[in-house]
């Protein structure tokens, strides 16, 4: 007899237990299903995570499916509150208008994820979808706070106090206990770094403090200077020995190859072409982090790293180190803004070397 309201069924494959159906005693019937989706950006997505324990407790015994954009699966990966990780793509789509779920959520508010979260089938939906003329909605009342954020101003950048996912578990009532990022990573994506280290002699009784240089691809009002960079560099080599490990992607190639350049012997460039996952392994091995408001700080926070935070642009009253780190603001008075390009970013470049350095000093 084929059981396909198991969990565990494929149908196309044999399951992950290899066993036939009939008789088996792995046999776990399909209990509610919950669809979340949360696609962008990947740092969203991270700090979404953190709805998961309180979503299985709204819907006890459920499996529950994320869709979320290609880039960002591999966030997702290892997480043990998930039944499936399904990249956003056509064959998705077509897969999802087939099933029918408990419930839905979606946090996203751009339209392909809106869209298909109106949709899909779901006996109670929440979150943001869109009406017939294409416009943004809301599923629920309890998500009229989330939507307002988007188009008041005032409310986000100045009166606005709740973090991310005290905005996101109202939207989707859920029972939100400040649980951490649920991240888990796998021994393999420890491997690349392991064998840094190893090959570089560090022998791990230095403070290992880690600066993610770049701003992310749409913020470039995030980037904190280069030269900023490199007299923190020399203030926590000269006055604390402590090992620097530049962490970036392709974007920040040139910019850390610059930094290391002359740096002296404690200062490790840790390349920039490490999988998502790679780069998630250095940052697993240091003490502190160094940031501005990017995926390299979610996933700093999401290893429960102590992470110095830096602030100009964006607000940051939304971001939760549970307390494992502070998040620096100069104040400028045109901040936060959310503008992705800027003639005059003295948000950032108010924020000093002496005043980071201090913070990182007093973490490690």
């Amino acid at each position: 007899m084929i059981r396909n309201d198991c969990v565990h069924f494929r149908g196309d494959k044999p399951c992950r237990f290899k066993r036939v159906c009939e008789g088996c005693p792995r046999f776990e019937a399909i209990g509610p299903k919950v669809l979340m989706i949360k696609c962008r950006a990947q740092g969203d997505v991270l700090r979404t995570t953190p709805l998961l324990p309180g979503l299985r407790r709204k819907h006890p015994g459920s499996v529950i499916s994320w869709v979320v954009d290609p880039e960002s699966v591999d966030l997702l990966d290892n997480n043990p509150y998930l039944h499936r990780v399904l990249p956003f793509n056509l064959e998705t789509v077509l897969l999802l208008q087939v099933e029918e779920f408990d419930a839905v959520y979606c946090l996203d508010k751009e339209p392909a994820s809106t869209a298909l979260a109106t949709q899909v089938r779901g006996a109670r939906k929440f979150g943001f979808g869109l009406t017939k003329d294409g416009a943004l909605m809301i599923f629920n009342e309890a998500a009229a706070y989330a939507y307002r954020l988007g188009i008041d101003d005032d409310l986000k950048f100045r009166r606005n106090e709740k973090t991310y996912q005290q905005i996101a578990a109202e939207a989707a009532e859920v029972d939100y206990r400040g649980e951490d990022y649920v991240f888990e990573l796998r021994d393999e994506a420890r491997a690349k770094a392991a064998a840094f280290f190893k090959a570089k002699r560090i022998a791990g009784k230095r403070p290992a403090v880690g600066l993610n240089t770049g701003a992310g691809t749409k913020f470039e009002t995030k980037q904190w200077p280069v030269s900023y960079y490199r007299k923190l560099i020399r203030l926590l080599t000269g006055k604390l020995g402590a090992g620097v490990f530049l962490l970036g992607g392709p974007r920040e190639k040139n910019m850390n190859k610059s930094l290391a350049r002359g740096a002296g012997p404690r200062v490790f460039n840790t390349g920039s072409d490490n999988t998502l996952l790679e780069f998630a392994g250095f940052i697993d091995r240091l003490n502190v982090v160094v940031s501005s408001d990017t995926l390299g700080m979610h996933i700093a926070i999401a290893l429960k790293k102590k992470v110095v935070a830096l602030f100009g642009p964006t607000c940051l009253q939304e971001i939760d180190l549970y307390g494992r780190g502070v998040k620096l603001f100069a104040g400028a008075d045109c901040a936060p803004c959310y503008k992705q390009t800027c003639p005059d970013p003295v948000c950032m470049e108010s924020l000093s070397v002496e005043r980071v350095f201090e913070e990182v000093r007093k973490l490690l």
